[in-house]
């Protein structure tokens, strides 16, 4: 961005508009005209009422940039709060501010004129330099609006997180988040009858509705995960969860020991803790001599414990 960019991004009636190139090939579609009208009484920041189809085909154009990356929402919250400042989500092709253009005003250090202008080339860039400035997806952890600032090097970094809201906003209508909600893990929890006489025996052979009937595949069906699910070891991959604190808990998440032999393994499903002080809590588990069941357990809060707590990347 050009340093000292202070008004690009700011709608201003009385301002005279600035020259703007497509974002999309395509041009700008009756859905984008459309999610403008439904989503300006909903922001809350500056873009709220300024919203309209061009500025939402210039989101989308971004956010399948950062999709085709392979990279999460996230990263898409980042990039779109980071245009809303810099230019309201427009891709504005005459040099106004120094020699800055395109969605996020990058400076002719960045590349041509023709790549900043290219709305996919641009989220690249953008991209590239915040995987460099924040390696090993520490980015993730990071504040918005910090991130945005460490990018784009602005005289004015406090301008960023305010619109973060709204960025989130506009990414979620764009890219709605796929997976299970948390109440729905529970309720298909439920189905398996746990702590009654109709609870499902414990087998690592068998199955009920296509699920075995062990602590994975158990935790496998809640979560909507291909039958007859993965084994306990590649639930604690990547793949399906992410390593979280023990007190960032939340119904779904789920505490695993990944460590042994398939007899040693065993995964449970958190639902709420038990006491004000969180020396316990209930969790949903097939276990082993029992089958389905719902009790109070300490698993990953002793000493020594091999338990960890995850989040599921389907949940939401």
């Amino acid at each position: 961005m050009a340093v000292g960019v202070s008004v690009l991004g700011a709608p201003a009636a009385a301002a005279a508009p600035l020259p703007t190139a497509p974002c999309d090939s395509g041009g700008v579609t009756a859905g984008d005209t459309e999610l403008a009208a439904t989503l300006n009484g909903r922001l809350a920041m500056k873009m709220r009422g300024y919203l309209d189809g061009y500025r939402v085909s210039c989101a989308r154009a971004v956010v399948a940039a950062v999709r085709a990356r392979g990279l999460p929402r996230e990263a898409a919250v980042i990039a779109i709060t980071t245009a809303i400042v810099e230019t309201g989500v427009r891709n504005i092709n005459r040099e106004v501010d120094h020699d800055s253009l395109g969605v996020f005003q990058q400076r002719a250090t960045w590349g041509s004129a023709a790549q900043r202008l290219d709305v996919a080339w641009a989220t690249g860039a953008f991209l590239d330099k915040m995987l460099r400035r924040y390696p090993d997806g520490s980015w993730r952890t990071a504040v918005v609006g910090d991130v945005c600032q460490r990018v784009q090097v602005s005289k004015y970094p406090e301008r960023y997180q305010p619109q973060a809201a709204d960025g989130q906003l506009i990414v979620s209508s764009l890219w709605p988040e796929p997976g299970v909600p948390r109440a729905q893990v529970i309720a298909r929890a439920k189905t398996w009858k746990p702590a009654t006489a109709q609870r499902v025996p414990y087998s690592q052979t068998k199955k009920h509705g296509g699920y075995r009937t062990d602590g994975s595949g158990y935790v496998s069906m809640t979560l909507g995960l291909a039958k007859p699910g993965p084994i306990t070891t590649a639930l604690a991959t990547g793949a399906h969860t992410r390593p979280i604190k023990m007190t960032d808990l939340l119904q779904g998440d789920l505490v695993i020991d990944p460590i042994g032999g398939n007899t040693a393994r065993q995964v449970v499903i958190f639902d709420r803790w038990a006491d004000a002080k969180r020396t316990s809590y209930w969790a949903y588990q097939q276990r082993s001599g029992y089958g389905t069941d719902h009790r109070v357990v300490k698993h990953g809060l002793t000493t020594g414990t091999q338990f960890r707590a995850y989040r599921p990347v389907r949940i939401r």
